[in-house]
C-alpha cells in the first residue's frame, strides 16, 4: 500500500543539499513541489539524482523569484527508484523554502519458480 509524505527545507546558503532520498525497497512518485522565496531575489535550483546511472538531471532553474513569489510544479510526475535523490540549491543567500510531496510505493517482491 502506498503512502504520501511531504518533505521540506528552508535554505539561506548556496550549498547543494539533498532534500529527499528514496528509501530501500521503495519507488517514489514525485508529483508536487513548492518553491517559495522568503527574503529576496532568488533563483532556486532543483535536481533529480538518478542513482542507477549516477546522473543528475536539472529540473528547475532560471526563474528569478522576488520576495513572496513562488513556483508550483504539479503537472508532471517523476518516478524515483530507491537511492534516487531530490537535490536543492540556492544561487544566493536569500531564504528559500522547498516543499516536495511524494507518494511512496513499496516494491513488490517477485518470486520465480523453477520449472
Amino acid at each position: 500500500m502506498s503512502r504520501k509524505i511531504s518533505v521540506a527545507s528552508t535554505k539561506n546558503t548556496t550549498t547543494k543539499d539533498v532534500l529527499y532520498t528514496v528509501p530501500t525497497k521503495n519507488t517514489a512518485l514525485w508529483n508536487l513541489m513548492y518553491i517559495i522565496s522568503l527574503t529576496g531575489n532568488a533563483t532556486p535550483k532543483v535536481y533529480w539524482y538518478d542513482k542507477s546511472t549516477n546522473t543528475e538531471f536539472f529540473i528547475v532553474g532560471g526563474k528569478n523569484l522576488g520576495t513572496g513569489e513562488y513556483i508550483i510544479l504539479n503537472q508532471a510526475e517523476v518516478v524515483l527508484q530507491e537511492g534516487d535523490e531530490i537535490r536543492i540549491e540556492n544561487t544566493t543567500t536569500y531564504t528559500v523554502t522547498y516543499v516536495a510531496t511524494i507518494e511512496l510505493v513499496p516494491n513488490q517482491a517477485t518470486q520465480f519458480h523453477g520449472g
